[in-house]
């Protein structure tokens, strides 16, 4: 009788497919297609192998696209491990809270971290509008982040519970006025509004539309000062960029966190690592990363990782193109 171990979907695994997954064999870059990761991934068991093996390539998996991510350093785990107190693994030395060399770099790594996880949860999830708060000091006080809290929190879960308001939310101080000893906070963020009620924003008497052309709404199950609501289009990316450069304007958690989101939501893309890896000088392109079609980050220190996307919609759930399948 073959010993069996619950995989990350809760279904039965053999052990030894848990322990020794199913090898992705190693192609050149410039040849490998999104069919062939999909084919890995559509097994499973890829990515739950031993914990302490690394690579510098992976797959991140998201609704519409995959990202291959390939680093100057093995930094990648093959394997979905925590170490003993329950954390997730990281393949580099990060320094503990507090005790950073250079706090102004670690800083900034934090704020790079938050942007890309705020980045997986608009990728794995499909929102549908873009919205703004501001608060009335009249209902808050808008310059005090712990009152701030009490009120904005409670909101949000009782909308998320009641209305099947969905959301991530990004805090920001207003640029600093005369006669202001701090500035006011205010809120940016994406949604689905399930049946949160919104109506057509008026000036002058006409509906108003953004610079963009799209129709502006006022968000009037908002009860703590002004709000506008904007449908996203077929440039949901650009609107992702949009409200996490406000991360980066961040000198601190503004809220002790850099953003607040729905626990109902999928927080993270499924990840394919490639055990072999990819040769790093001859993934990244210059005319590429010139171009936008490859990005690169730095994740510490001078570990670098170079992102290129794929179109996941290029391939059925079989892991086979849809040109194949007849369909166009």
């Amino acid at each position: 009788m073959l010993d069996l171990m619950l995989d990350p979907w809760g279904e039965p695994v053999p052990q030894e497919n848990w322990l020794h997954p199913i090898p992705f064999s190693r192609a050149s870059w410039d040849s490998t297609r999104a069919a062939d990761f999909w084919q890995a991934y559509s097994g499973r068991l890829r990515g739950y192998g031993i914990a302490d093996t690394k690579t510098n390539a992976r797959v991140k998996l998201y609704l519409h696209k995959a990202i291959l991510q390939v680093s100057n350093d093995n930094i990648f785990p093959t394997a979905d491990w925590e170490d003993k107190k329950g954390h997730k693994g990281r393949a580099y030395d990060v320094p503990a809270k507090g005790q950073a060399s250079d706090p102004e770099r670690s800083a900034e790594e934090s704020r790079r971290r938050a942007r890309a996880k705020v980045r997986d949860i608009a990728l794995c999830n499909q929102f549908t509008h873009m919205f703004t708060w501001t608060l009335d000091p009249k209902l808050v006080d808008r310059y005090d982040p712990e009152q701030v809290y009490k009120k904005v929190r409670p909101f949000l879960s009782n909308m998320t519970q009641r209305k099947d308001f969905r959301y991530v939310v990004i805090p920001e101080y207003h640029t600093l006025k005369p006669g202001e000893e701090k500035p006011a906070i205010h809120f940016h963020g994406l949604c689905s509004l399930g049946s949160v009620r919104i109506e057509r924003s008026m000036k002058r008497g006409k509906p108003r539309y953004d610079k963009h052309g799209r129709p502006v709404y006022n968000m009037t199950d908002w009860g703590f000062g002004w709000s506008t609501v904007v449908p996203l289009d077929e440039h949901y990316e650009k609107a992702v960029n949009y409200v996490t450069k406000y991360i980066s304007k961040q000198e601190h958690k503004i809220l002790g966190k850099y953003y607040l989101s729905s626990r109902c939501l999928r927080k993270a893309p499924d990840v394919i690592p490639i055990d072999d890896g990819v040769d790093y000088d001859s993934f990244v392109d210059d005319f590429k990363l010139d171009t936008g079609q490859q990005y690169e980050t730095t994740v510490f220190r001078d570990v670098k990782v170079v992102s290129e996307d794929f179109d996941r919609g290029a391939f059925d759930e079989t892991g086979q193109s849809r040109e194949e399948n007849g369909v166009r």
